[in-house]
């Protein structure tokens, strides 16, 4: 199993039989750089412009949305129901979490979460192999919440994404405020920037 950031919340994961996931295609309007790749699937958080440019993937994927557990083309993948901002959806709409499971391995994309997790949603992905989670403030959690959501989950790695970067079209946080909260405060978790 390999995974590779490919820009803003877009990562391409392949397992050992070299089926293909992506997470979130960002649109060339945001982000003009993405390269192209093609996927056997394709998760999708929510309908806003920076994660759901299909026209970005090549194939024939099969688009990822609902919550629902389903397996895809040798990934298992179940849904987390969250929002978009800090009250329940009001500002931005619905949000999915999205874990992803193959060759024994846990990844969780966290799309553009905008709170705190409850407990139970905690509960299902704690511990896992790979957290990506947003933390560029503006229009999901800021660097703080996003290191307290790290914390709690307590994954082997976590992955900021969605934050200021070479070749994003649009304003977001830098990740530093992220990493002077995960220097503030440790914990056993690596993180990469990659």
């Amino acid at each position: 199993m390999r995974w590779t950031r490919l820009g803003h919340s877009t990562f391409l994961i392949t397992d050992d039989a070299g089926n293909r996931l992506v997470t979130d295609p960002v649109d060339e309007r945001s982000y003009p750089d993405l390269p192209q790749v093609a996927a056997d699937v394709v998760t999708v958080s929510h309908r806003h412009h920076d994660h759901c440019a299909m026209e970005r993937i090549a194939g024939d994927p099969v688009v990822k949305e609902s919550p629902a557990p389903e397996t895809i083309a040798g990934f298992s993948i179940r849904g987390f129901s969250t929002y978009h901002d800090e009250v329940k959806g009001a500002k931005r709409g619905a949000n999915t979490i999205f874990l992803i499971e193959a060759d024994g391995q846990r990844f969780v994309h966290c799309g553009d979460l905008g709170h705190m997790p409850d407990d139970e949603t905690i509960a299902a992905i704690k511990g896992c192999d790979v957290l990506m989670l947003p933390v560029g403030s503006v229009y999901t959690v800021d660097g703080r919440t996003a290191w307290a959501i790290a914390k709690r989950v307590a994954p082997k790695t976590v992955v900021p994404m969605h934050y200021a970067a070479p070749g994003l079209t649009f304003f977001l946080e830098p990740v530093d405020v992220f990493l002077a909260a995960a220097k503030a405060d440790p914990a056993p978790i690596e993180i990469r920037l990659d």
